[in-house]
């Protein structure tokens, strides 16, 4: 089945899968009647209730502990002779969840494809009257966003992807084969994009009808657009650093305009503004305990040389310490057979484990201050050993803040005491850790407090950045398979590509190999 444009199978998915789940989700996100045509907010919730955005057990388990946690050693993997091979299935999975949605079993309810979604979006909107556009026009700015983040995640996987053309039935109401875009001049559409959502954000002016509904539909910031402005700005800045090796002259004269002006450009600077969907335990949950139970160590790299033997006060909110061997991970040359025998520290059980109250993190203050750190230190903008600091900081409350709201699935554990302010002001003075060195040092500091603050909550931006940094410096194991001996730079197109967008896929199928480099990746 052609999956790269969506069929009339997802209108009735849509349908469905809201009714199937209306009971469940009415009693915290209800749906309220509209005062104009459409269902701009419906369909802005259901971009959430994706399951590669909101946390499952599907994607945990199939892709993100496997692949982008395991290659970026924020999750220790089973080192079996296929373990830089990425199934085919699960990788397909992926990118059908991008563009139709609903693959895979899941505990919890698995919304609609990102790009299927949004495109129903603009249809809507295109229906309406020129007055109900101007009313409804923020639902569909908020959902943009989404997309955009969504997108360059995609490109961060597989580089060039379909996009302008892509999902053409539910927008053009025609049938086709979507061509794949550039990536580069993708990020660059979304890097211009995100900079007029911010002048849109900042100058739009809402009825009270439309925000009521907004507040009850948006669910991550219910309605808040100053919130939506921060986001935006934010993920335009990581885009922009992101880039920043392969067009660094882009990248410095837009992060140097953005940072002088953060009245203009405001951005997420306090764990307040994180852009995170909180779990309703009780309707959405994030139900990973099979998939903690499936790839339960610690990485020994991360636990033992960078968090245990600096102090670092996160972990204890990321880690149990095991039985006998305490605050020990499995190593990066380990075997299956010890894998297997166990001994090693596991996720913590009440901030993981058995919390049905893990958020989607989208970005974070923490994920901010870094990319501000790096900028300074890079072009001399400001105080990178304050932006520095603080993105520890905020690192570090925002995890005793997922343990602080855990929602226990069984067992009784008391919250965590968060660290106090000495003790994290102690953690910055360790030698490896303080701010102090040459550029060098102090960037491979920046990049390496960055990779931890994303840990597996982000494990797919944790992979980026070490591809795009080359920190921290980490060691693999090098595996027998002829395939691939070491973890690849990008994944395979899905088998479906070649096979029914065969036309289009022939253009790229020159960059289809494990080892071909994303454009940002120039290291």
């Amino acid at each position: 089945m052609k999956r790269l444009f969506i069929n009339i199978a997802f209108l009735t998915l849509l349908a469905g899968t809201f009714s199937s789940c209306k009971k469940q989700l009415e009693e915290n996100y209800a749906n309220p009647e509209l005062t104009t045509t459409g269902s701009m907010g419906k369909l802005l919730s259901g971009m959430f209730l994706n399951k590669r955005i909101h946390p499952s057990y599907w994607d945990g388990y199939t892709f993100i502990m496997p692949y982008t946690a395991g290659y970026s050693q924020t999750a220790a993997i089973d080192p079996t002779a296929q373990m830089y091979i990425p199934s085919t299935t699960y990788t397909e999975n992926r990118w059908v969840d991008f563009y139709d949605g609903a693959t895979g079993t899941d505990y919890n309810y698995s919304g609609p494809g990102i790009m299927s979604n949004y495109r129903e979006m603009q249809a809507a909107y295109n229906e309406l009257s020129s007055s109900q556009q101007e009313l409804q026009q923020v639902f569909l700015k908020c959902a943009q966003v989404i997309v955009y983040d969504q997108a360059a995640q995609m490109i961060d996987l597989w580089g060039d992807i379909p996009f302008s053309e892509a999902n053409s039935l539910n927008s053009s109401k025609s049938l086709s084969y979507a061509a794949f875009d550039d990536a580069a001049s993708l990020y660059d559409t979304m890097i211009t994009n995100l900079k007029v959502l911010n002048t849109y954000f900042d100058t739009a002016s809402l009825t009270t009808a439309i925000t009521t509904e907004l507040a009850k539909q948006d669910l991550m910031f219910s309605g808040d657009l100053t919130k939506w402005q921060r986001y935006a700005n934010s993920l335009r800045l990581r885009l922009l650093m992101r880039i920043s090796n392969y067009d660094e002259s882009t990248a410095k004269s837009e992060v140097t305009t953005m940072l002088a002006d953060a009245g203009t450009y405001p951005m997420i600077t306090a764990n307040d503004y994180n852009a995170v969907v909180w779990m309703s335990p009780t309707a959405l949950k994030s139900d990973l305990y099979d998939v903690f139970s499936g790839y339960p160590y610690a990485p020994a790299y991360l636990l033992d040389t960078l968090m245990v033997a600096n102090g670092d006060p996160r972990t204890d909110v990321f880690w149990d310490a095991d039985g006998t061997n305490g605050f020990k991970g499995f190593p990066s040359t380990g075997t299956s057979t010890e894998y297997e025998a166990g001994g090693y520290a596991t996720y913590d059980s009440a901030t993981f484990f058995y919390n049905y109250n893990i958020p989607a993190v989208l970005m974070t203050a923490a994920e901010v201050s870094f990319l501000k750190a790096e900028a300074d230190e890079r072009w001399s903008l400001g105080t990178a050993q304050t932006d520095y600091e603080t993105g520890i900081t905020q690192s570090t409350a925002f995890y005793y803040s997922i343990n602080s709201k855990m929602v226990l699935k069984s067992g009784d554990w008391t919250a965590l005491t968060a660290p106090t302010t000495a003790t994290i002001s102690t953690y910055l003075l360790q030698s490896d850790i303080a701010y102090s060195g040459t550029t060098t040092e102090k960037l491979a500091k920046i990049y390496t407090q960055k990779w931890m603050n994303f840990f597996i909550l982000q494990s797919g931006q944790a992979w980026a950045e070490y591809r795009r940094t080359g920190y921290p410096v980490l060691s693999f194991a090098t595996s027998t398979s002829s395939s691939g001996s070491t973890p690849p730079t990008r994944l395979l197109y899905p088998s479906s590509e070649q096979l029914y967008n065969s036309a289009n896929y022939s253009a790229v199928s020159g960059k289809d190999t494990r080892d071909t480099k994303i454009f940002w990746d120039v290291n």
